[in-house]
């Protein structure tokens, strides 16, 4: 009976062992899944990029970067939101914030246009971080995307 009642309890407890090992990883899996989907509302890619002289005035340099996106969460077809483009020189400097001033209204995928002019004539090349955000651009909804962009003439 004592081999029997040691047997019960070996039982008991490698069941409750492989119980809450289940738990927890299940947890772990499902929690990384909810943290992942609600970072990013929005997937945003390179279209294109270009920097060089602007035309109206070739003593400013201009960024303009294409930006594709797809719309993950579809409650957020047609709102309005915004999005930020930073600028760096090639030794990490910040050179130029931008973003829209009212935002735009989004679909479930489509190209945006990010662009903004600066007077540098030194620099032949440029760093660019695309976010898109809430309007208030206080909650970023997407990706980061970073491009190098060089100056073409």
């Amino acid at each position: 009976m004592l081999t029997t009642l040691k047997n019960h309890k070996s039982i008991v407890m490698l069941s409750a062992t492989l119980f809450a090992t289940t738990v927890l990883l299940f947890g772990a899996y499902s929690s990384n899944g909810i943290n992942a989907q609600s970072l990013e509302k929005i997937t945003i890619g390179l279209n294109s990029a270009t920097f060089g002289p602007l035309t109206s005035n070739p003593s400013l340099n201009q960024v303009k970067v294409l930006v594709d996106y797809q719309t993950k969460d579809l409650s957020m077809v047609h709102s309005t939101i915004n999005g930020v483009m930073n600028v760096f020189a090639p030794n990490g400097s910040q050179i130029k914030t931008s973003s829209y001033p009212n935002g735009f209204t989004i679909t479930e995928a489509g190209i945006i246009q990010f662009a903004t002019s600066f007077s540098d004539p030194t620099l032949t090349s440029v760093k660019v971080n695309v976010t898109l955000t809430d309007l208030n651009k206080t909650e970023t909804i997407s990706n980061t995307l970073s491009a190098d962009v060089a100056q073409t003439l």
